[in-house]
């Protein structure tokens, strides 16, 4: 867990303290106002979030991690254990742990990250 989101997680967990405690000595009626405030509140914070993430995308960064054996055997054929990409990857590329590629007769192997 990266240090954001224990922040983020530090920080929900002490919001949910704080409410329940104050709901806590609140009467039924007057508690029962509060979450309704507060759950709506909350909606629309999530939904601002989720527009927020979908119009702005992905930073682009891309993580290739982990990946199995491949072999090409034959010309024109393409061995890939890494990562292929047709253009350019805006935030990066963070190739680890990639297993052997092997290309035979004419085949292409990449184990890293490949722009044709």
């Amino acid at each position: 867990m990266s240090a954001r989101q224990r922040l983020v997680a530090g920080l929900t967990g002490l919001a949910v303290t704080v409410l329940a405690g104050a709901l806590c000595f609140l009467s039924w009626d007057r508690a029962n106002q509060v979450a309704g405030i507060v759950s709506a509140l909350v909606g629309l914070v999530a939904l601002g979030t989720g527009v927020l993430a979908l119009i702005s995308g992905r930073d682009g960064a891309v993580r290739v991690a982990n990946t199995g054996r491949a072999t090409a055997v034959g010309v024109g054929s393409q061995a890939n254990t890494g990562l292929t990409v047709q253009g350019s990857v805006n935030g990066g590329v963070e190739v680890d742990g990639t297993a052997e590629a092997q290309a035979e007769n004419g085949g292409r192997a990449n184990t890293g990250y490949d722009q044709p």
